[in-house]
């Protein structure tokens, strides 16, 4: 994947564990919260033979429960590493960024909230997809690929390979960021390259 990093670029930059750790917060609060034995592997798993194992009988029941964490003060509190800070705020000097997440848009004002808190006006926008919600979510998903289409963007940062094939495919260049159960591939395309941590992609956007 070519990219010219010397101009000014459009990054659009997903949230849960690519600007905050989330899934192991979310991990260990449902375990305690439910008495289940989740682990990472068993995120975004909520087909019918994956359900015992989060303790419910329906995928909406598993999706509201995560969401009722995302709106708690615990969340709330949960920092980005130093790393993510530091490289955001070092690209944000350079380039133009947006936040763009699969989270409900009826989790905008938490997220926003903690966004502000942490970045300040960092981010020109905050994009939501309503990647997972519940059935009956009155407001439509919306494609990775669209929204960094209408956003102009040069390349997406996000760590859900669904998401980096989408945008990939769409003929954006993407980040595909960490090393995850749910972004693993034999094999990616071209215009995908895969970052371990926010040092490897201060290094990618430096050359």
């Amino acid at each position: 994947m070519t990219i010219d990093t010397k101009k000014r670029l459009v990054i659009a930059i997903d949230c849960d564990d690519v600007v905050v750790e989330s899934s192991p917060s979310i991990v260990a609060w449902y375990n305690k919260q439910y008495g289940t034995t989740l682990h990472l592997s068993d995120l975004y798993k909520h087909d019918a033979d994956d359900l015992p194992a989060w303790g419910v009988t329906s995928r909406d029941e598993a999706i509201n429960r995560v969401n009722e964490y995302l709106s708690t003060d615990e969340y709330a509190q949960l920092p980005p590493t130093r790393e993510a800070i530091d490289t955001l705020v070092w690209l944000g000097e350079r380039h133009e960024l947006h936040l763009v997440t699969g989270r409900a848009d009826f989790l905008e004002s938490a997220t926003r909230q903690w966004l502000v808190g942490h970045f300040g006006d960092l981010f020109v926008s905050l994009e939501f997809t309503n990647f997972i919600v519940p059935s009956g979510h009155e407001h439509k998903s919306r494609s990775k690929a669209d929204v960094c289409k209408q956003l102009g963007a040069d390349i997406l940062i996000d760590d859900h390979l669904h998401h980096a094939e989408q945008v990939a495919q769409a003929d954006v260049p993407v980040i595909l960021f960490g090393d995850y159960p749910w972004n693993q591939a034999d094999e990616l395309s071209e215009k995908i390259t895969r970052l371990a941590n926010w040092s490897e992609v201060r290094e990618y956007f430096e050359r």
